[in-house]
């Protein structure tokens, strides 16, 4: 029996084996927050999974699932948990069909070897996600999370075609199929997607796939600004010859680009915080991607862009991977990081008054998404002067100021990343949502024992 006074019952031990039950001494690698799980489970089958939520929710016992743990410190600090499930070991492809350009696979598989057996096909499924080596599937569509090329392939729901899931009572169930034209029954894959695990744990995903491209490929522009360098982004995207992806990173975040992209930048014209890099990600066929290059960079040097710079295939690559994963890794620095999510015509708009917004905070790293109305904003550990505990009321009202600024503009503002003593002052969602009693009741519908995730979801779900 643990120190915490729980054990599972036997049959569920011998179902998983000793493999399936993590040691006592181990648990903490599972803590949220500072909370630490009564228990943790690594599952390799479908079964197992389900026996282990049915024997949650019989015990009452809060279920928290957990893939590769990469954005577990999104979220409000867990109103219980007592049982972590990590699902990592749940990795296989049941089904593969190149030629219908569909895939069925395990929540497990992280991203990067879903893309690796994929290409063996010669598809793809157009997502990115931070931290790709360890982000599982099932993480990705609970946390709906995505990368710089949104803008033209969209969210991870709009490659969803099926899903199961196992609910709060431990029953699975299966929506969708495994079809791209498929229209039976309701869609509830776009449903799960973002909930945070509060309505049902991913089990299984279909996906719908594309021809894997034959290349892609970076241009990198530097610009005094970055409001200059988000209208012409804005432009950019508007011409015939767009790139797939664009994003603005402020001089400060560009200065920790990885020694073995220290080319992308010479020395001379290496940006400095206040000035911007324009990052555009093209793809497609060989011709068709040099030719978007080129114009790409034409158009650019005709706005006012010095240092315009085009990467090749290993270099656009890894310029996307590090894009893509600043502000998520672990051993980063970054301790307070928000989303601000605005309407794309108002990007610009809301990059201007944000300082204001933000006044009592050191200047944050920026990175734009104009295309789709994203700004996320990152401090490094150390940036305040003094303790995190002194500051936490002057980050509240620095983000309560930046949400009242985003509602008025439309949108709204998440905590992704903060001290724990920030998180106990603030609902890192933004507090009640619109159409809040109606998420209870679907929450109280598939979750009627409140065991999944609870409190770490919108409005306290």
């Amino acid at each position: 029996m643990s120190r915490l006074g729980l054990s599972p019952p036997a049959t569920l031990a011998r179902s998983l084996g000793s493999d399936g039950v993590v040691p006592e001494e181990r648990l903490g690698n599972f803590s949220i927050d500072g909370v630490v799980p009564r228990l943790a489970f690594c599952p390799t089958y479908r079964h197992e999974i389900v026996e282990t939520v049915g024997w949650a929710a019989a015990e009452g016992l809060a279920v928290v699932p957990r893939g590769g743990g990469t954005q577990m410190e999104l979220g409000n600090v867990p109103a219980r948990y007592d049982v972590a499930l990590d699902l990592s070991r749940f990795n296989g492809v049941l089904d593969y069909q190149p030629a219908d350009l569909t895939a069925t696979v395990e929540a497990g598989i992280t991203l990067h070897e879903l893309q690796r057996h994929l290409a063996s096909g010669g598809k793809t499924l157009p997502l990115e996600a931070p931290l790709s080596s360890n982000a599982t599937i099932g993480g990705i569509l609970s946390t709906g999370a995505s990368g710089p090329m949104r803008a033209a392939y969209g969210l991870p729901r709009d490659w969803l075609i099926g899903i199961s899931v196992v609910g709060g009572s431990g029953t699975e169930t299966k929506s969708g199929g495994k079809v791209v034209k498929n229209v039976t029954g309701y869609d509830l894959g776009k449903l799960y997607t973002g909930s945070m695990g509060t309505l049902g744990i991913i089990v299984e995903a279909t996906f719908k796939l594309n021809p894997l491209p034959q290349r892609l490929q970076a241009l990198t522009a530097g610009f005094p600004s970055i409001a200059l360098a988000v209208e012409a982004a804005n432009s950019l995207s508007g011409q015939v010859y767009a790139p797939q992806g664009i994003q603005v990173v402020d001089g400060a975040s560009w200065l920790g680009l990885p020694a073995d992209l220290s080319d992308v930048v010479s020395e001379k014209d290496e940006p400095v915080p206040g000035q911007a890099v324009l990052v555009a990600f093209v793809s497609g066929r060989v011709r068709a991607v040099e030719r978007r290059l080129s114009e790409g960079a034409d158009f650019l040097r005709m706005n006012e862009a010095s240092s315009v710079r085009k990467l090749d295939e290993a270099g656009g690559r890894k310029l996307l991977g590090w894009v893509t994963d600043l502000g998520w890794e672990r051993d980063s620095g970054h301790w307070l990081v928000l989303k601000l999510a605005v309407p794309p015509s108002m990007t610009s708009q809301a990059l201007s008054v944000l300082p204001r917004a933000l006044e009592g905070l050191p200047e944050p790293g920026t990175v734009a998404d104009p295309g789709f109305g994203l700004v996320r904003l990152m401090w490094q550990q150390g940036s305040l002067d003094t303790t995190v505990d002194g500051h936490a009321s002057v980050i509240v009202g620095a983000v309560g100021r930046a949400r009242a600024l985003a509602r008025s503009l439309g949108g709204y503002v998440v905590v992704e990343r903060a001290p724990l003593t920030v998180k106990r002052l603030t609902d890192v969602w933004g507090g009640e949502p619109a159409g809040a009693e109606i998420m209870r009741r679907i929450k109280e519908n598939l979750d009627p024992a409140g065991i999944l995730n609870p409190g770490r979801f919108s409005g306290g779900i």
